[in-house]
């Protein structure tokens, strides 16, 4: 469909965006990101409130109201499940229960009501404009961010060898979280349209923000999906195949006759990496060993617990570095089933959606793939946004809404959708 025969934009249509609304979900995201994401690096939050806790409970309130109105003036809505959110809200639930028990109720609670705020401006947006656009919108949020904390934490690169975030204060593997799912995005974007040189720029920056934070599991895991994405869209552009032609050589050359691989895998030399691995472990050799008689076996401590005592000559505890990790200190055995469940089926959803599947399914690898060395895939945090994302994407109702209009009357080829298909 040309430009020309595109039908024109109603208002409160959320199938037919005006530009308006489109630039509204993207500021959505951008505060949503600012409302979950850490002000200070290493910290770790026991409870009590202080100004950044109050500022960020001001910005999370904010955004929210921001997403009703735009909800209340959604004439047309698109239908959602809600099917991922109540399994994340029973998971919500046991660790309720868990802090009850365990003493870490208030802070719990605190994180709970967080999390219960992300949802729900999740879901209004969901419902007030067309997927491509919204997963467009937390892309760019994501991407404008992950630059923003590069930019200002440049230093870091040649004080510490890793890149962090100084505005955010953000951990290098968080700056690297931040860059890899839009790089990710950005390279399906071109196999589903087309490639053009800024989308190129743009996809190099990403990628040289991930290759200086040092994280291994990020670039791996960017490096799968990104074949994932390959796969799943194939090369239907003449102009993909250019691109390969020339980056291909280049990135042969940089592998062979630069350090920047051995660089990775020793962060310059670093003598940490083999005790922070033997921490991990023993982290979750502690949390394995609970007792199947034990309450926090089952339901967990709470999501307020993000470390745990460990028997090591060089530290007393170790934070919990891997989401899984740390579903099971803080949810227990029912609350991990529960997510474990619901990653298995978006990971089915997504491979049996012919007209999703190309978009998110090499996000989602990408998400499993640093849930394993990462927390934060159920908390107040990005990784979490991104999995209630995906998952409620992926819900029939999402993918099937009844009455929607035809893919030719909304304009499905216009290549300012961000998968380029519907």
């Amino acid at each position: 469909m040309g430009s020309a025969e595109r039908p024109p934009v109603l208002h409160g249509d959320a199938s037919r965006p005006s530009r308006q609304r489109i630039v509204a979900v993207a500021i959505l995201f951008v505060l949503l990101i600012l409302s979950v994401i850490p002000w200070r690096s290493d910290t770790i939050y026991q409870g009590g409130v202080d100004s950044v806790v109050v500022a960020k409970a001001i910005i999370a309130v904010f955004t929210l109201a921001f997403a009703m109105v735009l909800y209340a003036r959604t004439r047309v809505k698109i239908p959602v499940g809600l099917g991922p959110a109540v399994v994340l809200g029973i998971v919500l639930l046991l660790s309720l229960l868990g802090s009850l028990v365990s003493g870490y109720s208030a802070s719990t609670s605190v994180i709970v009501v967080r999390i219960g705020i992300a949802m729900t401006t999740v879901l209004l947006v969901l419902s007030s404009v067309r997927w491509q656009y919204a997963l467009g919108g937390l892309m760019a949020a994501m991407a404008l961010w992950a630059v923003i904390a590069a930019a200002t934490g440049i230093g870091t690169l040649f004080s510490e060898g890793r890149l962090g975030g100084r505005v955010p204060e953000i951990h290098p593997n968080e700056v690297a979280g931040l860059a890899g799912a839009p790089l990710v995005a950005m390279v399906v974007w071109m196999l589903r349209t087309r490639v053009r040189p800024w989308r190129v720029l743009v996809a190099l920056l990403l990628l040289a923000i991930v290759l200086a934070s040092g994280s291994r599991t990020a670039l791996l895991g960017v490096f799968i999906a990104i074949g994932i994405a390959f796969l799943t869209n194939g090369m239907p552009s003449r102009g993909i195949v250019y691109l390969l032609l020339v980056t291909l050589p280049v990135a042969y050359a940089v592998v062979v006759f630069t350090g920047i691989v051995e660089a990775l895998l020793t962060r310059a030399g670093s003598t940490d990496a083999t005790s922070a691995l033997d921490a991990r472990f023993e982290a979750w050799r502690v949390v394995l060993s609970w007792d199947w008689q034990s309450w926090q076996k089952w339901v967990g401590m709470g999501l307020s617990v993000k470390k745990v005592a460990v028997n090591l000559q060089y530290r007393q505890d170790q934070v919990l570095d891997s989401s899984w990790a740390s579903l099971l200190a803080q949810t227990g055995v029912l609350g991990t089933v529960l997510v474990a469940g619901l990653v298995a089926w978006c990971l089915v959803g997504a491979l049996v959606s012919s007209s999703r599947r190309g978009a998110l399914l090499p996000l989602l690898v990408l998400l499993v793939l640093r849930s394993l060395t990462e927390s934060g895939l159920v908390d107040s945090a990005i990784p979490f946004i991104l999995f209630l994302v995906i998952a409620t994407l992926l819900t029939h109702r999402s993918r099937h809404p009844q009455g929607s209009p035809p893919l030719s009357a909304i304009g499905a080829g216009d290549e300012r959708v961000f998968a380029g298909r519907a």
